[in-house]
This record gives C-alpha cells, structure tokens and sequence, in this order.
C-alpha cells in the first residue's frame, strides 16, 4: 500500500519562492534597520478609517504613517527645538544655551 503524502507544505514552499513580500522589513528611519519591534495600538473603527484614509492621501501605509507622525512628536519632545543663535559650539562638542541639552559630542 502506498503512503498518503501530504504536499501542502512542499506546494507553498514553491509557491513562496515565486513571492514578492509586501511588508517591508525596514521602517525606512535608518537604512538597514529591520522593523522587529511592535507596538500594539487600540482605536475606534472610525479614528482607524481616518488615519487610513490620511496614509493613502499621503502614499503611505498606515503603519508608516503613525511610525512617521510618533516619531515628529517624539523629536519635538525629546530633541532640542532652540535656534541655532542659542547654542555655542566647541570643537569637541555643541550645547543648547536655552535648555542645556548636549547636541554633539
């Protein structure tokens, strides 16, 4: 008697060679720098057509989009917004006078 084979498995494995993923594993923020955190974020039906229907209006996917919009606001929080008349350079290092964050160095 002959065996059941099963090539389910051996049918998707050729079938995924022929594949182009559609997902790209680099957020685009630092060349070479696979996207392999996650963040699990919970929103109404609505606030999520929304922000699809803005990430299409910019060429983005929604991901993106949210990945580009938290990562503005954390700079503006986190990164230095003084001018540049504020700030007093060294050979070895730059300093914001207004809040004294170090910038280089």
């Amino acid at each position: 008697m002959s065996e059941n084979v099963d090539n389910l498995e051996a049918a998707m494995n050729h079938e995924a060679e022929h594949l182009d993923p559609t997902i790209q594993p680099n957020t685009g923020s630092t060349p070479g720098s696979p996207a392999v955190a996650q963040v699990l974020i919970r929103t109404t039906p609505e606030e999520r057509e929304r922000w699809k229907q803005a990430a299409e209006s910019k060429g983005l996917t929604v991901s993106d989009f949210i990945r580009q919009a938290v990562g503005d606001a954390a700079s503006n929080i986190l990164d230095c917004q003084h001018p540049l008349n504020q700030r007093r350079w060294y050979p070895w290092a730059e300093f914001c006078l207004a809040c004294g964050q170090r910038l280089r160095g």
